[in-house]
């Protein structure tokens, strides 16, 4: 490991890189082992270079946001692990098109949008993470979804560089896009076309979403978000209670009480008692309804 870790310590001038990084402190469900070497990208350039030093070395990768929506397995991760730094948590505009970086967190855009008078998009307040998260995932809540107001991504492959890509010729679907993956494809930004609307009504709707959340969803004990996407036509949290498993606790891991479709961390837990009870979830569910709950959490 050691001469590979040399080269990105050497080549990434505006980057930190830090061998056997503890990824646990970096996720919401506080679950997970190292990182063999942890990238904070601090500039484009450095991504350019650090992809050559990937792909002549043949290292696995990864990205890792704001670590909501993602489990981290027990032993930790081999190859690199890719977070963007400040340099892509820049926010912009021009009338009522907001330019994001993907470093920049959800709540952050929310509000800074809110103050120049723009909205549409408060259900992100809802959605823990990051802007590149959300594009990728195609993130969403009360009735909206990011790729409704996308208009352009700028977006890293490995061969192809980087490059502006018109929003509309992407396929987005519930939940999920091309771009989320880790196939040498990274989301640098993206620009987003909101309403003009008074500052007090956005207020208030970011209030109502807030509350929602408090009153919906577990906040004692860590957690990654939801864990199964919602089937057509049902929830995946009243499938699961109807199933039993409201409550349902394996070690250190447990289905949450408050909402069926979040499994918090009550201390302790590993990656392997949460993927425990996706399975006994998922086996649960499919016996009583014959219905297959699809995950939404990435794991690792």
């Amino acid at each position: 490991m050691k001469d590979w870790v040399d080269k990105l310590r050497d080549t990434l001038r505006d980057s930190a890189v830090r061998p056997q990084a503890p990824l646990r402190p970096l996720t919401t469900l506080r679950i997970g082992g190292p990182a063999e070497c942890l990238v904070e990208l601090g500039s484009e350039a450095d991504l350019l270079a650090l992809f050559d030093l990937i792909e002549s070395a043949a290292l696995p990768f990864l990205v890792l946001g704001k670590g909501s929506n993602v489990l981290v397995p027990d032993e930790g991760v081999k190859g690199v692990v890719i977070r963007l730094g400040k340099a892509f948590q820049r926010i912009g505009r021009q009338e009522n098109l907001i330019s994001a970086g993907a470093g920049c967190a959800n709540g952050g855009f929310v509000e800074q949008s809110r103050k120049w008078g723009l909205g549409g998009m408060e259900f992100l307040i809802a959605v823990p993470g990051t802007i590149g998260g959300a594009i990728a995932m195609n993130a969403g809540a009360h009735d909206g979804e990011t790729a409704q107001f996308l208009q352009a991504v700028r977006v890293f492959r490995a061969g192809e560089g980087i490059k502006t890509q018109d929003a509309g010729g992407i396929l987005f679907a519930y939940r999920t896009s091309p771009l989320r993956g880790q196939e040498g494809v990274l989301v640098l930004g993206g620009e987003f076309r909101l309403k003009n609307m008074d500052g007090q009504d956005i207020k208030h709707r970011i209030r109502t979403f807030q509350s929602y959340r408090r009153e919906t969803q577990p906040r004692d004990f860590p957690n990654c978000g939801s864990i199964f996407k919602n089937p057509p036509g049902d929830f995946a949290a009243r499938l699961i209670e109807e199933a039993g498993l409201k409550g349902e606790i394996l070690g250190g891991a447990q289905v949450s009480e408050v909402h069926a479709n979040f499994i918090v961390n009550r201390g302790g837990a590993s990656s392997a008692e949460v993927l425990a009870l996706v399975d006994l979830a998922r086996k649960r569910v499919y016996s009583l309804n014959q219905v297959e709950l699809e995950l939404e959490l990435q794991v690792l």
